[in-house]
């Protein structure tokens, strides 16, 4: 089966790097697929220079995820599953939103990670990522939990002026900076993804307001 339209991600983490050896290896790959299974076109090349993985908010990969999600190729090729982030878990996740959107994933450097269309146990090792992502997602829900709870003990006076508690306010912008996805937020703060987007989007907490150790 055909890659289809395809989109290729490059990244460095420093200005210094360059992405000669990533391009190379991925125009290798490329080239070494039988005529058939080759790209559809010419593919949309999106690059990030000097930033961390550790961030998903990156320019190009931000452009890269909204065109995916708008089925605006079929495949991303990718040198090493650290090139979309270093946090493992949250690369299984988006991996994962891609498929729901019916986008797959190729690294090139990493066989078992080729998850084309065509993959013979794609749906085996996707299913093995859903678990740990389900895993992780239970690991987030308690800690957040264990906080609030925490800080309840402390006196902490939650809810007003606030919709949501400045803990959970302090909670899911501290998620959110480890790269954890609106939806995994929301799931574990037991609010909605609107609500994630306006406490992500909202005021600063007050001076002295005493928040969660998480």
């Amino acid at each position: 089966m055909s890659l289809g339209r395809t989109a290729i991600y490059y990244r460095v983490s420093t200005d210094k790097q360059d992405f000669e050896s990533q391009k190379v290896a991925i125009e290798k790959w490329l080239l070494e697929l039988p005529a058939e299974k080759r790209p559809k076109g010419e593919p949309k090349v999106f690059a990030d220079e000097g930033i961390s993985g550790k961030t998903l908010n990156r320019p190009e990969f931000r452009q890269l995820l909204d065109d995916a999600m708008n089925k605006r190729f079929d495949t991303i090729v990718t040198y090493r599953l650290d090139r979309f982030s270093r946090h493992a878990a949250t690369a299984i996740r988006l991996i994962l939103d891609l498929d729901e959107a019916g986008v797959a994933f190729v690294s090139v450097t990493q066989p078992v990670l080729n998850l084309g269309h065509g993959m013979p146990f794609r749906k085996t090792i996707l299913a093995a990522f859903a678990e740990i992502a389900e895993i992780e997602r239970e690991t987030i829900v308690a800690r957040v939990r264990a906080g609030i709870e925490a800080a309840k003990k402390r006196g902490v006076r939650l809810g007003a002026p606030l919709k949501v508690d400045p803990v959970k306010q302090q909670a899911a912008r501290q998620l959110h900076a480890e790269g954890k996805s609106y939806k995994t937020i929301a799931i574990a703060l037991e609010i909605s993804v609107g609500t994630v987007h306006k406490l992500l989007k909202g005021r600063d907490l007050a001076a002295g307001e005493v928040v969660a150790d998480l």
